[in-house]
C-alpha cells in the first residue's frame, strides 16, 4: 500500500480509509455514517472514482435512506459525467434539506459542468451561508463570472477568495490572469505587492506576484518573487519554472538552467524538466549540450515525442541529415497527431532537395493535419520544383475558397514562385474571388 496518498489526512482518516479497504473481500466491518463520510469524503478529494463507488455501495447497504450517503451518490454521478442522474438526487435532497449547505454547494458544481453559470452562482452563493470553505466558494463564483465575461465581478470574487485565504493559489493566479486579459497589469502588481506586504509568507502570493513582474518584463524583480516563493517553500515546483524563465529571459541561461537543476527532485515528471535544459541549450544554438539533455530525456522516457523531434532539430543543425530525419520520423510514430514532426521532417527533405519524399509525406499526412495549410503551402511549393504543374494548379483552386487570403504569403515563403507568371497569374485570379 502507497501510504504516500495520505501525506495530506489527518492520521484518523488514514486508518479509516484502510480499514475500509482490508474487509473489501473478507468480513464486512461494521462502519457508522459518520465513517463511511470520512472514506467517501476521501475517496472524493483524492479524485478515486472506484474508492468512492465501493464506500458508496457499502453505505447503501447499511444506510439506504441516509441524505450522507444520498449526496455521495451524487457525487460519484458527478464524478462519471452522469450530472442529469445526479442532478435528480440532488433537487430531491434540496426539497427535504433546503438548508443543507453542502447539496447547494454539490448543486452549484453540477451546474457549473451543465453549462449553467448563472445557477451555478445562485447555488454557490446558498453553499457561503455557513460561511465555510468561503475561499473555495468565492473562486468558483469568479470563475463563474468569468465564464459569462462579467470580469469585474470575477474580479471581486476572486479577491474575496484571497481575503479568506492568503494561500488560495487558484484564485491569485486566475485573478492575475483576468487583469493581464484587460490590459491592468500595473494595478495587479499594486495588488499583489499588498497582499506579499500583508503576508510575508505566502507562497502563493509571491509566485502570482513573480508571474506579473515577467509579464510586465520586469524580470529581476520576477526573479526575486520567485526566489522568496522557493525559500518559503523549497517543493514549488512551479516557482522553480517561473525563476527559470525569468533569468532566461533576462538573458543569464546558466542561472536559468540551475534553476531547472534544482526543480528536478520536486518534479513529478522529471524527464520533462531535463527537456527544457535541452530546450535553453538549443535556443542558443548549443546543439551538442542541447543534444546530451534530449537524450538524456530519451533515456527516462523513450516516447517523448518532442525530445526526439528536438534532438533531430539539433541533428540537422550539426549537418548530419540521415540521423536528424530518423529522429524526426520516430517523433511522428510516437505522436503523429502533431503537426510539428510532419513539418520537420518535409522542411529537412526540402532543405536536401529531396521534394519527391517530402511531397509523399505531406501527401500522406495532409488531410488529417491540424493547419492544413502549413502542408499545402510546403506541397504546393515541392509540385512546383518537381514540375508536376497539373497538381499544382489543381491545389490551388481546391484550396482557394479557404486559403486564398494567404496565397500572398507563399512569395516571402518561396521568392522563386514569383518568377513564374502561369504561378503568379493563377494565384492573383483565385486570390480576387
Amino acid at each position: 500500500m502507497d501510504t504516500d496518498r495520505f501525506k495530506n489526512f489527518e492520521h484518523d482518516v488514514r486508518n479509516l480509509v484502510l480499514a475500509f479497504e482490508r474487509q473489501q473481500g473478507a468480513d464486512y466491518r461494521y462502519f457508522d455514517v459518520d465513517q463511511l463520510e470520512i472514506i467517501a469524503d476521501y475517496y472524493l478529494e483524492v479524485y478515486d472514482v472506484e474508492g468512492l463507488e465501493a464506500a458508496v455501495k457499502y453505505g447503501e447497504q447499511l444506510f439506504p435512506l441516509s441524505s450522507v450517503i444520498r449526496l455521495r451518490r451524487a457525487h460519484l454521478l458527478s464524478m462519471q459525467g452522469m450530472y442529469q442522474q445526479a442532478l435528480e438526487i440532488l433537487k430531491d435532497l434540496e426539497h427535504t434539506e433546503p438548508d443543507n449547505t453542502d447539496v447547494s454547494y454539490a448543486l452549484g458544481a453540477v451546474y457549473s459542468m451543465l453549462g449553467k453559470p448563472r445557477l451555478a452562482i445562485d447555488y454557490y452563493e446558498k453553499a457561503a451561508a455557513d460561511g465555510y470553505q468561503l475561499d473555495m466558494i468565492y473562486g468558483n463564483m469568479a470563475d463563474e463570472y468569468y465564464r459569462i465575461d462579467d470580469k469585474d465581478s470575477a474580479i471581486s470574487y476572486y479577491k474575496k477568495s484571497i481575503d479568506q485565504n492568503p494561500e488560495e493559489e487558484r484564485s491569485m493566479f486566475n485573478l492575475a490572469c483576468a487583469f493581464n486579459e484587460l490590459g491592468r497589469n500595473i494595478e495587479s502588481e499594486e495588488y499583489f505587492t499588498h497582499v506579499v506586504t500583508e503576508n510575508p509568507y505566502s507562497k502563493s502570493a509571491w509566485f502570482t506576484l513573480g508571474s506579473v513582474y515577467s509579464w510586465l518584463s520586469l524580470y529581476e524583480k520576477a526573479a526575486d518573487a520567485f526566489e522568496y516563493a522557493i525559500a518559503i517553500d523549497k517543493t514549488m515546483f512551479n516557482a522553480y519554472l517561473g525563476l527559470s524563465d525569468a533569468y532566461r529571459f533576462s538573458g543569464d541561461l546558466s542561472r536559468s538552467v540551475q534553476a531547472l537543476r534544482d526543480a528536478i527532485p520536486y518534479a513529478d515528471d522529471k524527464p520533462y524538466v531535463v527537456y527544457c535544459i535541452g530546450r535553453i541549450y538549443l535556443d542558443a544554438g548549443n546543439y551538442h549540450t542541447a543534444s546530451t539533455y534530449f537524450h538524456d530525456a530519451i533515456k527516462e522516457d523513450p516516447s517523448f515525442a518532442l525530445a526526439w523531434n528536438d534532438l533531430g532539430r539539433c541533428s540537422q543543425s550539426l549537418g548530419y541529415v540521415d540521423e536528424a530525419a530518423g529522429y524526426y520520423r520516430r517523433a511522428i510514430d510516437l505522436d503523429p497527431d502533431s503537426d510539428e514532426h510532419w513539418v520537420c521532417l518535409a522542411d529537412l527533405y526540402m532543405s536536401s532537395s529531396r521534394y519527391a519524399e517530402a511531397c509523399a509525406l505531406l501527401e500522406s499526412a495532409r488531410t488529417e493535419a491540424a493547419d492544413r495549410f502549413v502542408f499545402d503551402s510546403r506541397l504546393i511549393y515541392c509540385y512546383f520544383r518537381l514540375g508536376r504543374r497539373n497538381r499544382l494548379f489543381s491545389l490551388l483552386q481546391q484550396d482557394a475558397s479557404q486559403y486564398a487570403s494567404l496565397y500572398h504569403t507563399l512569395y516571402n515563403q518561396y521568392p522563386d514562385l514569383s518568377s513564374d507568371p502561369e504561378v503568379v497569374n493563377n494565384i492573383a485570379i483565385l486570390s480576387a474571388k
